[in-house]
């Protein structure tokens, strides 16, 4: 089924107008617009999950981890509980995104709903990203501990979200409802203050 164009036209995420802030340097916010989140479940008593690897392209991960295939991202949320994150789909606009038909269509026991208008995505990057989570995050984040292609469902700053760090930058990528989104983003501006003043020609010990 198509999608009405006009309705496509007045789509928006909850972060309404491109948020970039902050520097490199020290710590940075940004909005990743435009990405296809899609929750995946497969059931768990038997191995259902072939199938829908060979759909996608990649293995799903494992507990705690994400996988990855370019620009498609796994993440793991519970057993048998995956959330797909997937540039948007280029071409005809349909109600749902062809990954969620393709994966629908590979023969497994599973369900593929499409989520994308319930989550923000946001990325903090920086080389003191892992200080900003830790205020308002209790997970041990020394990298010995939390790597690249690590993930974890949690609080943070007492909004329920999803983050992982995609490579070793480090950046976080944080999946969060729509509904918090916008208190998040204040969260996180203010917790990386003490950081943006810093002088980045310093070291960040």
């Amino acid at each position: 089924m198509t999608a009405d164009p006009g309705l496509l036209a007045v789509r928006r995420g909850p972060l309404t107008g491109a948020l970039a802030a902050g520097s490199a340097q020290t710590v940075a916010v940004r909005d990743v617009p435009g990405r296809t989140l899609v929750e995946l479940r497969v059931a768990t008593n038997q191995d259902g999950s072939g199938a829908v690897e060979s759909a996608l392209g990649f293995d799903l991960p494992a507990a705690g981890h994400t996988s990855r295939d370019g620009q498609q991202l796994a993440v793991w949320l519970g057993p048998g509980w995956w959330l797909l994150d997937a540039p948007a789909a280029t071409g005809p606009r349909t109600l749902e995104a062809p990954l969620v038909h393709r994966l629908r269509d590979s023969g497994g026991e599973l369900s593929a709903v499409e989520v994308s208008a319930g989550f923000a995505v946001l990325e903090l990057s920086g080389p003191r990203a892992p200080a900003v989570l830790a205020h308002g995050c209790s997970i041990d984040l020394h990298p010995r501990v939390f790597g690249r292609g690590r993930s974890a469902r949690t609080m943070l700053a007492k909004a329920q979200v999803v983050f992982a760090l995609t490579d070793d930058a480090p950046t976080y990528r944080i999946w969060v409802r729509s509904s918090f989104a916008r208190y998040l983003v204040a969260w996180l501006l203010d917790a990386a203050t003490e950081y943006l003043c810093e002088d980045p020609t310093r070291s960040s010990g």
